[in-house]
């Protein structure tokens, strides 16, 4: 292959103190040569006898792969010399596998000059962990000058006016695909990813863009290509028909919902609305269908439209229901009886579908509820990960550094993985009480959902912030699970640093931390926990604590309050002696199925921790029961054999507007004596014409204090109500106070007493929420609804006496 020549401007440069032609078409000057040749060869001069034209023509490639002659490896290098100083340029085939063997002033050329400037200003934001690493920061910038030198004897350079042309997102991209062999892709993909993401940085470069290398597909892409595969299950008449139901309707219902039009053999229509469905939901569907036809119609030779019609379907899932490796039927059910519908109402086929599809609660086995988790396998697991200093971490590599912590807080909140992995950058925040909150501003539900966190996890997150990814991150929903669909900064990133931290790595993460644990062998329960086995550690616990299932459910993110069922026992080393002599009797007359070797005191770095340790850093563990009302009887005989835990108050909220014992002083008031004024205290609060008696500044500090104790009393209510006529009115209640609440109306009050400054009359808002939240964690479980008198005496000393 021939040289690429090109016509460019000729400027000079200074190499190694002498002053050197750039981007002429001649051959360079025998000091010129000297200067930059290799020392076994200054004094050769056989190629200065050979037409610069026709030398510049050689075909180097021809040298790649073998052992080259004294002359040819004179040839390559001045080729190289000729190219450093951009008199020719090398083929891209030939620059990205060749091997250089010596040093050229890469210090003197502008080139690497800015090369070198962008990597010290932008190296410690890359990769902030290393950023004081020396020898590790030397080592990555030699690495990237050799990948920017390779473009650049090919005639590319860093910016627009150095080199020939300058380096592109393009570019990169097309070298990436063609020249990178796998035996060392990952490490190569690493070089060109921070070479993109430093000229990214220049606003001279081209490059706009961090290269990313992530080959995954879309969900229908994918799913596309698995139901593409020869398997003659997935061939037959009724499988196409099963697939373009899938890739039609249930696709189009991914964007919008749909109205379909059933027509019973009556003749009778109606309408029903199928809603709108999520990505993964889709993919779900297409999945079990996808097997339905694999593993169940195509063995029971159920192929075509008529064999379904004859009742094949029918034994197909009486055959499932045998089947112990399904747990139930009831998707395919609905899928196939939802295909079914718009089958026959296209081909217009009136048939009873009950004698052919049957129906979805076919099964009747048992569904279990919990899982069992050894209980000193959790601890120890749980104890090495709040332990800075075990030798089991590898903080100093940014992944697993994000993956501890990541994992932390998925064990202190009970947010679902990708809730955490997906979390934007500044999901930290703080509510009215002072409370460090975390925002997940999407869940499984669509909806955001704030959670209260400790100091510990306040840390955490600051920690991953400081290391935080630096450019913005798209989490499409089409190719990640519980994607938000949003371009924006997040707290982590996966390896390549412009994708997301995937779901799956928090169980990958786990996994080898605990084979680090138990040093390659087997744990004591015979599995690894996963990152939901920390989602049910969490729920648990709070049940111990004495949290109602409206608050678990709440803090789960869960609609049903069934499903916290799934989530147990939980309990620390405090009271491990105990559960295990309850474990081995039985627990409180359930039996269940505990392997005795998981209950062995395990004394070895095992760290006694205290109540109050294990609450603040969430150390919980878990045993099994199998069903749901056994759950629920051992939960609540659980609680009742921990006397020193109280349980919420389950009080009604009395009817009326404002519960018994509310805000309803009489005030003094300097509106006009014909207007009649239902107002409760807030709103006179916010009036103008409102006048405070001046020795009175405690009673008023009380009575705000009641009303935001009153907004919490009321926002309790709602998470347990089933009554929908309050499931309608709580929300507007609570709004209306809340608004009330605003700081307008703590400086309209606390202006009007004298004795109190400007700014100490807007510190009383927080002085209030102070003393609510110590309300709350003190006496709201005996005293949901204060009455005046109480809360004065609170707010005076601190207690409420009798």
């Amino acid at each position: 292959m021939g040289i690429f020549l090109s016509l460019q401007k000729s400027n000079d440069v200074i190499l190694k103190g002498m002053p050197t032609k750039m981007y002429e078409q001649v051959h360079l000057s025998i000091e010129e040569w000297v200067m930059l040749a290799p020392s076994g060869q200054k004094y050769s001069r056989s190629m200065f006898e050979v037409p610069f034209h026709e030398c510049v023509q050689t075909d180097v490639t021809r040298f790649l792969g073998r052992e080259n002659s004294y002359k040819e490896l004179l040839l390559k290098n001045y080729l190289l010399t000729l190219a450093f100083v951009q008199r020719c340029r090398l083929p891209l085939e030939y620059t990205m596998n060749f091997k250089i063997n010596y040093q050229l002033p890469l210090e003197d050329m502008p080139n690497f000059i800015i090369l070198s400037d962008l990597f010290d200003k932008h190296y410690k934001t890359w990769n902030p962990l290393n950023g004081n690493d020396t020898v590790r920061m030397a080592k990555d910038k030699k690495v990237i000058q050799s990948l920017a030198l390779r473009f650049w004897i090919s005639g590319y350079g860093v910016i627009k006016g150095t080199g020939h042309e300058p380096i592109t997102d393009i570019l990169l991209k097309k070298v990436a695909d063609n020249f990178l062999n796998k035996a060392s892709k990952d490490r190569k993909q690493k070089t060109f990813r921070l070479l993109s993401y430093l000229l990214s940085k220049e606003e001279r470069s081209s490059v706009q863009e961090i290269m990313n290398f992530s080959d995954k597909k879309d969900v229908f892409r994918l799913e596309s290509d698995l139901w593409s595969e020869e398997y003659p299950a997935l061939k037959t008449e009724l499988a196409l028909h099963l697939k373009k139901y899938v890739f039609t309707f249930l696709k189009n219902r991914v964007d919008k919902g749909h109205l379909q039009v059933i027509t019973d053999i009556d003749g009778n229509s109606a309408t029903i609305y199928q809603e709108q469905i999520v990505a993964s939901t889709w993919k779900t569907y297409s999945c079990n269908l996808r097997s339905f036809c694999v593993n169940y119609l195509y063995p029971c030779q159920v192929h075509t439209i008529k064999d379904l019609l004859q009742g094949g379907l029918m034994d197909v899932f009486v055959d499932m229901d045998y089947d112990i490796n399904i747990r139930k039927n009831t998707n395919q059910v609905f899928l196939i009886e939802n295909w079914f519908d718009l089958y026959a109402s296209k081909n217009k086929l009136y048939i009873n579908k009950k004698r052919i599809i049957p129906s979805a609660n076919l099964g009747t086995r048992d569904k279990p509820y919990g899982k069992h988790i050894d209980f000193n396998q959790a601890v120890k697991l749980i104890e090495t990960l709040q332990d800075d200093q075990s030798p089991h971490h590898e903080d100093n590599e940014l992944l697993y550094f994000r993956g501890r912590r990541v994992t932390l807080l998925v064990l202190e909140t009970g947010k679902r993985a990708h809730e955490i992995a997906y979390l934007k950058q500044n999901c930290l925040k703080n509510n009215v009480y002072g409370d460090s909150i975390l925002h997940c501003h999407k869940t499984k539900t669509g909806k955001p959902h704030d959670v209260k966190i400790s100091k510990n996890a306040v840390e955490w997150v600051k920690q991953l912030q400081s290391v935080a990814p630096t450019e913005p991150i798209e989490i499409n929903s089409k190719i990640f699970n519980g994607g938000d669909d949003l371009k924006t900064k997040r707290l982590v990133a996966g390896s390549s640093k412009v994708t997301p931290l995937l779901p799956s790595y928090i169980t990958y993460y786990l996994i080898q931390l605990q084979k680090k644990i138990w040093k390659g062998n087997p744990p004591p329960s015979g599995r690894y926990f996963t990152a939901h086995d920390l989602r049910r550690m969490c729920a648990t616990y709070l049940k111990l604590k004495g949290l109602s299932n409206e608050e678990i459910a709440d803090r789960l993110g869960h609609d049903d309050l069934k499903s916290q069922y799934t989530y147990t026992l939980t309990a620390g080393n405090d009271v491990m002696d105990a559960l295990q002599v309850v474990s081995e009797q039985g627990l409180y007359g359930i039996q269940v199925d505990v392997n005795k070797n998981t209950i062995t005191p395990i004394t070895e770095d095992v760290k006694v921790l205290s109540e109050e340790s294990i609450f603040n850093n969430a150390s919980m563990i878990i045993d099994v029961v199998e069903d749901e009302e056994n759950a629920k009887t051992f939960i609540d005989k659980l609680l009742q054999e921990f006397n020193d835990v109280d349980l919420p108050a389950e009080q009604l909220q009395p009817d009326g507007e404002i519960p018994k014992g509310f805000p309803m002083r009489t005030q003094n008031c300097n509106a006009h004596e014909r207007v009649t004024c239902f107002h409760h205290t807030l709103k006179c609060y916010k009036c103008k014409k409102y006048n405070p008696d001046e020795d009175m500044l405690l009673e008023h500090k009380a009575e705000l204090v009641r009303w935001v104790v009153f907004v919490h009393h009321q926002e309790t209510l709602l998470k347990k109500t089933k009554d929908r006529v309050e499931k309608r009115t709580l929300p507007v209640r609570i709004d209306d106070i809340k608004n009330d609440l605003k700081l307008e109306t703590f400086k309209e009050l606390f202006r009007k007493f004298k004795h109190l400054s400007e700014k100490e009359a807007e510190s009383v808002q927080k002085e209030v929420y102070q003393t609510a939240k110590k309300y709350i964690n003190k006496y709201y479980r005996k005293l949901p609804s204060p009455t005046a008198k109480q809360m004065d005496e609170f707010v005076n000393s601190g207690v409420i006496n009798g």
